[in-house]
């Protein structure tokens, strides 16, 4: 008994053909041969030898033939052409078919048709939808769930051969696509030119077609129905990681509201790879890359699963997480987060989708923890309300955030590393050395500012002891002879009430009239010892003075007589007091009329 086996034919196809000739059933036929139909079904070894001896099959047809049957393999899984797919890809109650390759097998009426119609393998791989040789989509031919019945190909081709030789079953012709090329070419053939060369056929053609549906969100209304879903996806996955990067990332961007979601962003093909697939380590390329790019666009905390695996530290933070990161609320962090810098103002989006940088942000936030209000920082320093204001218009200390933002306003770490440094090289104070004061104290008595002389404890130039039972701020003594070192010292010039009192213009503060009135020069000037600010006058200044003026303390100095003899001299020569638009400004005189009338 011979027949050959028709290209791409599986085992079970070939011998229900024989069945077909001799117008049985498949289990009819089986049944007269001695063997098993289940176990021809289930490609038992010792079956498939005995038919290969019954019908003197080569073992290269043999093995052409097992190719494209689905073999059972461990767990779900069976073996075809070469590769592993879980058998719910090839093994389906429906069983389907190209009409046209069926009609064109019927070369001879002096055989029945459903003897030479055969059932090619490829047609029950639920990735093949077109036949290529004609254009059309597959059909299904026949749906039944009972194993031994679907798989009897002679009957059900006999009671389905009119409509075939009718083309009451044929389809329209369609356009062939890569993806369909694609896989024609990898099935027939083994060859395969895109990056999914490596990926196994049963899960790149998932994925492709998931893919594809879900890239048809992305693609504007007028052309989405042009094509098929996997053609879509598979033109994106042939070219590898940085497209599909690419599409992830415009996935990720398309989705709308308020929450991370990436069953929202990727639908279906997330959930394929997250539960469907998730022990198939065939999936993982696909996974790694949609999770780099969950990743790179959500703010996803530390430890929490994305696709099987978990970050150790945060990528990004958004206001959402950071608030829940610092315990804080979410309109404070985002009003912190303006304040440093790490996110634009205008920015609106969510407190979800507004994202950042974690590295760099986790100094601010660790910052962020600290924070607290005036009070609790004033007992964090040990000091009083009044010293702390001190600290604050000396700036020893600076708030992180204007009250305006919140009341959280001081950073613990400033206090901590304020009494760590000046108690770093402290000594204990002696009780019974009295030149041992607190350093406020010990800077009011001085007249040094707190700050002139917290630095100086710090850079060691005054000697810092620590008062036993006391704690903070409060416990940091300085010896108050080193502090008086500190005083700086006053203004070099002389002030401009000693100067009017030089030239005798202090009675009723005529000095201090030509200054206001800008006959006579002053510098404000800053004095340590006093604390003040006051009028100094330069050796300049004094020439100028010199220059212009006399007075009659001067002119008695310089006739070495009484000025209030000089006075009626001066009325006598017709020299009046210098007295611009009637102002008085006391005994002063133009140098230039006293020179003429009395030299």
């Amino acid at each position: 008994m011979s027949h050959e086996p028709h290209p791409r034919e599986g085992l079970v196809s070939f011998v229900s053909r024989a069945a077909g000739i001799r117008g049985l059933s498949l289990s009819g036929f089986c049944n007269e041969l001695g063997l098993s139909t289940k176990k021809l079904i289930n490609l038992d070894h010792l079956q498939t030898n005995a038919i290969a001896e019954i019908f003197g099959i080569h073992n290269s047809a043999l093995t052409e033939m097992l190719s494209w049957s689905p073999q059972p393999s461990p767990s779900v899984q069976v073996q075809f052409r070469g590769e592993d797919f879980v058998s719910r890809a090839l093994i389906n109650p429906i069983v389907r078919g190209c009409p046209a390759c069926l009609r064109e097998d019927i070369q001879s009426g002096a055989v029945p048709p459903r003897g030479q119609m055969a059932m090619r393998g490829d047609w029950q791989l639920r990735y093949v939808d077109m036949c290529l040789q004609h254009r059309q989509a597959l059909v299904p031919l026949w749906n039944i769930a009972q194993t031994l019945a679907r798989y009897d190909f002679s009957t059900r081709l006999h009671s389905i051969a009119d409509d075939i030789v009718a083309e009451r079953l044929d389809q329209p012709c369609k356009p062939i696509t890569s993806y369909d090329q694609w896989l024609d070419d990898r099935l027939s053939f083994g060859t395969d030119l895109s990056w999914l060369a490596t990926h196994a056929i049963d899960t790149a053609a998932r994925f492709c077609l998931l893919l594809g549906a879900e890239m048809e969100r992305l693609i504007p209304e007028s052309s989405s129905r042009s094509r098929p879903p996997r053609e879509v996806g598979f033109e994106c996955a042939r070219k590898g990681p940085e497209a599909l990067t690419k599409t992830f990332d415009d996935l990720a961007s398309s989705v709308k509201g308020s929450q991370y979601s990436p069953q929202r962003a990727f639908g279906r093909l997330y959930v394929w790879l997250t539960w469907d697939m998730a022990n198939d380590p065939r999936c993982d390329p696909y996974r790694d890359l949609m999770r780099e790019v969950i990743f790179n666009n959500w703010a996803i905390p530390a430890g929490e699963p994305i696709l099987g695996k978990s970050l150790t530290t945060p990528r990004l933070y958004s206001v959402l997480t950071a608030a829940k990161e610092i315990g804080k609320s979410t309109h404070f962090t985002r009003r912190f987060l303006e304040q440093k810098g790490v996110i634009d103002p205008v920015d609106d989006r969510t407190d979800a989708g507004l994202t950042f940088d974690a590295t760099s942000a986790n100094p601010i936030l660790a910052q962020a923890k600290r924070l607290v209000v005036a009070k609790e920082m004033r007992k964090r320093l040990g000091v009083s309300p009044h010293q702390f204001e001190t600290f604050i218009r000396q700036k020893i200390l600076s708030p992180v955030l204007p009250q305006s933002v919140a009341n959280l306003q001081w950073d613990t770490a400033d206090a901590d590393a304020l009494l760590e440094e000046l108690a770093k090289h402290a000594v204990t104070v002696d009780a019974d050395d009295t030149d041992w004061l607190p350093l406020g104290l010990a800077a009011g008595r001085a007249r040094v500012d707190v700050k002139d002389a917290i630095d100086a404890a710090r850079r060691g130039l005054v000697q810092v002891g620590r008062q036993p039972g006391l704690i903070g701020y409060a416990s940091v003594y300085v010896r108050q002879s080193q502090i008086e070192k500190l005083r700086a010292k006053g203004p070099k010039h002389i002030t401009l009430s000693a100067f009017a009192r030089d030239v005798g213009l202090h009675q009723s503060g005529e000095m201090t009239d030509l200054f206001n009135a800008g006959h006579v020069t002053a510098t404000e000037l800053f004095n340590p010892e006093t604390r003040r600010k006051g009028l100094y006058v330069t050796d300049a200044d004094i020439a100028a003075f010199h220059a212009k003026f006399t007075t009659l303390k001067l002119l008695s100095m310089r006739e070495k007589t009484d000025g209030r003899a000089l006075a009626p001299r001066l009325r006598d020569a017709g020299i009046s007091r210098f007295a611009p638009e009637g102002q008085d400004f006391g005994p002063v005189y133009l140098l230039d009329d006293v020179l003429g009338a009395l030299w």
